[in-house]
């Protein structure tokens, strides 16, 4: 059940806010309530989570949570071009993906603090990216392990030049993540400063995760994983802190289509329209369009890159530009750091580049915070 406070609760609590050394004489005689009565709203906000311990000790934000996919992607690449219909000569690899657990890892080893709920299966599969992501420093805590379903699988097809030909995700078990879940869990959830989530999350748990971090003031991201699974979001946005995705997904999101630089700078106005405070869309090669609070807009030019594989490089500029607004960062300088992510993505066969460190946050403008 979604936590709810009376109007003296929420009195209550917002004097606490400005002061948490305040005494319940204090509340007692602002509020005109006595003593006992503050007493008891008291005891019920911490019952509620909205408040830890004695002495009105208020949850310190700090860090991210990614919410949303974790999968083991399975990579082959073809050694020509792919013929429909007959055996294809591939080589082929396994590493760990998905989109949430992608932006958590880039994160992790950039130094930031991070967590990760997410839902795997009660096999070797999830075992094994659980402790991959502890070995990066990503708290799993708030991850489940559901038996009866089997973890994620995500494999693509990659042509001999490393573009993507075909993909086929198998994310059942992240349906575990319903609204209950994330009620359960949300006490700790609320309590970092940035909220991420992709849209392999439910339908009914991406509106509840929205309307909840818009009530509780939490910076949200979303990113959406796929044309088919980008229209799961409602129509109404309002909070939403950055959107990152591709002119595809921005077209099934706003039932428009891209194909002019034009529009694409028309669906950023029209997704802001959405509620969302500041979109990111970006065109592969073509570059990134960007659009945000106080009417910024621009354009940046993809850098020169020798692709080894494509797989990773979108949650990789995510993880930059979300990580960046996150500690600080205007929205140019933002955008810049996440096509210096994706650039050392695109040019390793990992899902997430084995070189990123703390020093990334100084490249491109922008310091860590």
């Amino acid at each position: 059940m979604r936590v709810s406070l009376s109007q003296k609760e929420k009195q209550v609590l917002e004097l606490i806010r400005k002061n948490p050394f305040v005494t319940q004489q204090e509340l007692s005689n602002q509020l005109g309530l006595s003593r006992s009565a503050v007493a008891g709203h008291v005891s019920s906000l911490t019952r509620k989570g909205q408040i830890v311990g004695r002495a009105y000790i208020l949850p310190e934000r700090k860090g991210l949570v990614c919410i949303g996919g974790a999968n083991v992607d399975r990579k082959v690449r073809l050694h020509a071009p792919l013929r429909p219909g007959t055996s294809n000569p591939v080589r082929g690899m396994r590493t760990f993906g998905g989109v949430a657990r992608n932006i958590a890892e880039n994160l992790a080893r950039a130094g930031v603090e991070v967590s990760l709920l997410t839902a795997v299966g009660e096999d070797r599969d999830g075992e094994a990216i659980l402790d991959h992501c502890r070995e990066f420093g990503v708290d799993v805590s708030l991850s489940t392990r559901w038996s009866g379903y089997e973890t994620g699988s995500y494999t693509a097809v990659l042509e001999p030049g490393g573009e993507m030909a075909l993909a086929l995700a198998d994310m059942e078990v992240l349906d575990q993540i319903v609204p209950s879940l994330l009620e359960r869990l949300w006490p700790r959830i609320r309590s970092a400063e940035t909220v991420v989530a992709d849209t392999n999350l439910p339908p009914e748990t991406l509106a509840v995760l929205i309307q909840r971090c818009r009530e509780d003031e939490l910076d949200l991201a979303i990113v959406p994983v796929s044309v088919p699974k980008a229209d799961r979001l409602p129509q109404d946005l309002t909070g939403v802190t950055v959107w990152v995705g591709n002119a595809d997904e921005a077209a099934a999101t706003i039932g428009a289509g891209i194909r002019r630089e034009e529009d694409g700078m028309e669906a950023c106005r029209m997704l802001r329209q959405l509620g969302i405070r500041n979109v990111v869309l970006t065109r592969g090669a073509a570059g990134i369009l960007y659009a945000g609070e106080g009417n910024v807009e621009g354009r940046l030019e993809s850098p020169v890159v020798e692709v080894v594989d494509v797989t990773g490089a979108g949650d990789a500029f995510a993880a930059g530009v979300i990580g960046s607004l996150h500690l600080g960062s205007g929205l140019e300088d933002a955008c810049r750091r996440g096509l210096t992510f994706a650039k050392a993505t695109l040019e390793t066969e990992a899902s997430v580049a084995p070189g990123l460190g703390e020093g990334i946050w100084n490249e491109e403008g922008g310091k860590k915070r």
